[in-house]
């Protein structure tokens, strides 16, 4: 191959921007050989039949770079998509996940396709899937890093796993283009910021987390209820990044009670509630 080299000292041309969103699975290495062909196998039809289910089969039929990774999926499309990527195929991607399990309760009743969903967009080199240049750049490595990140990989582990299927993390640039500008009918209450990490990667990012169908593991309950009752230990994320706002409000809230009696012998309890009290979603969260 020959290579075309810039020459020094001179401007070359930008490439043409992309959308780029990359999906994985978790727990894919925990699963068995035979059931990870299955589910490699079902990635790709997900989400195509999301993107349908969305109107956007020209997304999926003009797909550009597209790389199938066996427990992950990723692909370039016009940045004009953008904000139906995020509605409605996320919520439809999370349907479609709801609809097949069943099929993999068959194989193994502890199997789950649970994604991991990034979104970026940027300038990438677009010259066809059989040359090696396309697509390289950086807002390819910033989707797979923000695809590996701590906050989007610790949001499924602290939801309910046959609730929760899709998790979604978002660049700044895709934030405050599509969700801040209005494109989305997603509004900007349902998406929380946080500091994309990964471990072994000198990578560090703004990112901002979305989960279509939110929910809370029994386990991560369970700590809540504890640190509650007790009043022990401070209701901090495990990612350390002391951002409060996934935390449980019943965690993040205590009460504290008196006993005594009134002046006719009646028994008496007070409360005085410290923090927040929440009395559900309203439908201005969207």
């Amino acid at each position: 191959m020959e290579l075309d080299l810039p020459e020094h000292g001179k401007s070359s041309p930008l490439p043409p921007y992309r959308g780029v969103l990359a999906v994985d699975m978790e727990n894919f290495s925990r699963t068995s050989a035979r059931n990870q062909q299955v589910i490699g196998a079902l990635i790709p039809d997900v989400l195509e039949k999301a993107l349908t289910r969305s109107d956007l089969e020209q997304v999926w039929k003009e797909k550009r770079f597209a790389r199938h990774g066996g427990d992950g999926y990723v692909f370039g499309t016009e940045p004009e998509y953008l904000p139906f990527l995020i509605s409605p195929f996320l919520e439809n991607l999370q349907k479609e996940l709801e609809e097949i399990q069943p099929i993999l309760a068959n194989l193994d009743r502890e199997l789950r396709m649970r994604l991991r969903v990034s979104v970026d967009v940027g300038p990438l080199p677009d010259l066809g899937d059989s040359n090696p240049v396309s697509a390289m750049g950086e807002a390819m490595i910033s989707t797979h890093r923000l695809l590996d990140s701590a906050p989007v990989r610790d949001e499924l582990k602290r939801t309910d796993p046959d609730t929760t299927l899709v998790a979604v993390i978002v660049s700044r640039r895709v934030y405050e283009d599509v969700v801040l500008g209005g494109f989305t009918p997603v509004r900007p209450a349902r998406w929380r910021q946080v500091n994309a990490t990964v471990g072994n990667k000198d990578f560090r990012a703004e990112g901002y987390l979305f989960v279509p169908t939110p929910s809370w593991s029994s386990k991560a309950q369970e700590i809540a209820e504890v640190q509650d009752e007790t009043g022990s230990g401070s209701a901090t994320p495990e990612d350390g990044s002391g951002d409060t706002s996934s935390v449980p409000i019943r965690a993040r809230a205590h009460t504290a009670n008196s006993v005594g009696a009134n002046y006719r012998g009646q028994v008496v309890q007070g409360g005085t509630i410290h923090g927040g009290v929440n009395f559900g979603v309203t439908s201005d969260d969207r």
